[in-house]
């Protein structure tokens, strides 16, 4: 009992490191270049967000500053992916009393939109391997079903039918899309082809966002996996609070990748695992 009290007082200063990092990075591009950039304020913002709902301390100055960007959707970059980015820390935020109804539901209209017919959500290039600020098809498909359903399923039930439609009929092509996947449908199968997946070290891939995302996955259902995970996550953490960014190819030099990347790992050491749910079988998402 020590030693896990002793590991978990160790993740916290690793992590309120992690904080200070983002709030000095979250309002930054808007200060420098007069302008709100996705990757800061969305993904950036919502990791600050989630962080603030599960106990830690964040600077409230910085969420004020920053919520700005979130009230107006017809000033977001006019790209999917951004729309989606927004939209998802304000969902974040409006869970934390932070942002009005109205806030929410202009965001879900805003990403309602972007659905593709036949039921998923294209943001950027449709790699296999999404990256994080290219979310890939079954991450953006998750995250945008999670505004609409948050909003009220009623005026988007359609649209939450044909997500659910095409994330069963997904097959996954690398770790990170099985990851989603977990996240959006809970399958058991799924959950241990994820499971078997973990390397040694904890990692998957050796990518702080993959493993990030694993550990989101399976925080619920294999809490060993999950602390395995956020062992390895620590250990890759740079002395400056923040994370190497996940790229495709693996290797490059992106601060938008690095910003997002880090707000991603920071989701998974702060947000409480989520319990588990029964899978959504194809029958049901049918209906």
């Amino acid at each position: 009992m020590i030693v896990l009290l002793a590991g978990a007082a160790a993740l916290r200063a690793e992590v309120r490191e992690a904080i200070a990092y983002l709030e000095r990075e979250v309002p930054k591009w808007k200060r420098e270049n007069k302008c709100y950039s996705c990757h800061n304020d969305g993904d950036g913002l919502r990791s600050l967000l989630a962080a603030k709902r599960s106990g830690f301390g964040v600077n409230g100055a910085v969420l004020a500053e920053s919520l700005g960007a979130l009230r107006v959707p017809a000033e977001w970059e006019a790209k999917p992916l951004a729309r989606l980015q927004f939209a998802a820390a304000v969902r974040e935020a409006a869970e934390a009393g932070l942002l009005e109804r109205k806030d929410l539901d202009a965001a879900a209209a805003a990403v309602a939109a972007d659905q593709q017919e036949d039921g998923h959500w294209k943001v950027d290039e449709e790699l296999a391997a999404g990256s994080p600020v290219t979310y890939g098809a079954v991450l953006a498909t998750y995250l945008a079903r999670t505004v609409l359903e948050t909003a009220g399923a009623g005026p988007y039930a359609a649209a939450i039918r044909r997500a659910n439609a095409w994330l069963e009929r997904r097959e996954p092509a690398h770790v990170a899309e099985l990851a989603a996947l977990v996240l959006a449908l809970g399958r058991e199968a799924d959950r241990g082809r994820l499971t078997a997946a973990q390397l040694k070290n904890g990692s998957w891939n050796n990518e702080p966002f993959d493993t990030a995302l694993a550990c989101l996955a399976l925080g619920g259902t294999n809490p060993a996996a999950a602390a395995r995970a956020r062992q390895y996550l620590i250990s890759a953490q740079w002395s400056g609070g923040g994370w190497p960014a996940t790229t495709r190819p693996a290797g490059g030099d992106s601060y938008a990748q690095h910003i997002s990347t880090t707000a991603w790992v920071v989701l998974s050491l702060t947000a409480p695992p989520p319990g588990p749910e029964p899978p959504r079988s194809k029958t049901a998402a049918n209906k």
